[in-house]
């Protein structure tokens, strides 16, 4: 098993007096693919509401420049994930 593993949906080898009663780690409910999506439309959305700061801080058009190409990027990632989920 990988140490260092790439995903958090990668199951993690612990120690036995740490592990479920079966002696198995607890896996992720989605696979990799899936997962990768959902991290990378969470950062798209964290992205949106720091532009939102920044914006208000000044150079507001840059800042809704940049937040507009993250939200078309997150728009696209909801339609894969639903797609995905279906």
């Amino acid at each position: 098993m990988d140490p260092n593993p790439d995903t958090m949906s990668t199951p993690v080898q612990i120690e036995d007096d740490q592990a479920g009663l079966d002696g198995k780690w607890i896996e992720s409910p989605i696979d990799d693919a899936t997962y990768d999506v959902v991290m990378a439309l969470a950062s798209k959305l964290e992205a949106i509401d720091t532009y939102r700061t920044y914006a208000q801080d000044g150079n507001a058009g840059l800042w809704e420049e940049l937040a507009r190409d993250e939200r078309r990027h997150a728009d696209r990632l909801v339609l894969q994930l639903r797609q995905q989920l279906a």
